[in-house]
């Protein structure tokens, strides 16, 4: 009896992350989705959107609550779905959503992503296909921009610390050469000052 309890838990919880289709189509540009059923026992367990045709070796995109500028995650607590705005040709290829699982193997499914060639927007018909040209030309652009403004931030940083060593190394030199100015005229002053005693000596003598 415990061993058919432990079968029928493994076979409940083997299947715990299900894609909604193996094989996705889309066109450059456009937006998809894919939605990834599981079983209400991973609710609070991190959820996660990877590439790569290993499941083992995939590259994760995003972590739940997480998102990027194309990918969002929004997890309804039995459904992890997944959309993707601006598709491009290199997008293409597999995907994988996972729960991240403590002491297991993570439970995950794929779907293989096929991007094509708009006709659309090969022979623009006008409206729509213009308005999503548009939008995902801006959206780059606005990516652009926010990696832009991130060099120009790191070669302040760079040129900000190039100065700070430069002005320390400026002052400890100066601080060198006084120091050495300084043990200079102590030594001549001793001198001077020690100049006059074989003088008197030799005074005496004479006298």
């Amino acid at each position: 009896m415990p061993f058919l309890l432990l079968s029928y838990l493994e076979c409940w919880l083997s299947n715990a992350m299900v894609m909604d289709e193996k094989v996705k189509e889309s066109f450059a540009l456009d937006t998809t989705s894919a939605t990834c059923s599981y079983n209400a026992h991973y609710k609070d367990h991190p959820k996660y959107w990877c590439r790569g045709y290993f499941r083992d070796y995939c590259t994760i995109i995003a972590f739940t609550p997480n998102s990027t500028d194309r990918v969002a995650l929004r997890d309804t607590g039995s459904q992890l779905i997944i959309t993707v705005s601006c598709l491009t040709k290199e997008d293409a290829g597999w995907y994988w959503c996972g729960i991240q699982r403590a002491f297991a193997r993570d439970d995950m499914d794929s779907t293989e992503l096929v991007v094509t060639d708009n006709p659309q927007h090969i022979f623009p018909d006008a409206g729509l296909s213009g308005n999503k040209t548009r939008s995902c030309k801006a959206s780059r652009v606005v990516r652009k921009a926010d990696r832009s403004r991130m060099s120009i931030l790191i070669v302040c940083i760079l040129i900000t610390g190039l100065g700070s060593i430069f002005i320390i190394s400026h002052l400890s030199k100066r601080r060198r050469s006084q120091r050495s100015r300084r043990g200079k005229s102590q030594k001549t002053s001793q001198a001077s000052f020690l100049i006059p005693t074989p003088l008197v000596s030799s005074l005496r003598g004479s006298s």
